[in-house]
């Protein structure tokens, strides 16, 4: 069995002429504002391009509803826990355990 080994270049390759020109370009030296410029790269960070999409700050309805739905969500809460308080209370619960059990 034979073994190859696969190079990948990082950068490709640069042609005779490409390097005469840079070469030529550092010995006259231009002044820096005519060389070349390097493009920005878009955002690709979800967080960052959410943050400039949508505005931190919330609204009096999303703070009503927010406030609203907590609320609610305490209820519901505080009612579940009274229920299991009185089945396991009452021994109802440890009655139904016993049939789901014996079946």
């Amino acid at each position: 069995m034979t073994t190859t080994d696969f190079y990948i270049l990082a950068a490709p390759l640069q042609s005779d002429q490409e390097l005469t020109e840079e070469a030529r370009r550092l010995a006259i030296k231009q002044p820096s504002f005519t060389r070349r410029k390097v493009e920005a790269e878009p955002e690709t960070r979800l967080w960052k391009i959410c943050a400039q999409a949508a505005p931190p700050r919330l609204g009096a309805a999303e703070w009503i509803a927010l406030l609203l739905f907590g609320a609610s969500a305490i209820c519901v809460l505080a009612c579940c826990v009274f229920e299991w308080l009185q089945l396991s209370n009452s021994g109802s619960l440890d009655r139904v355990v016993r049939e789901l059990l014996t079946r």
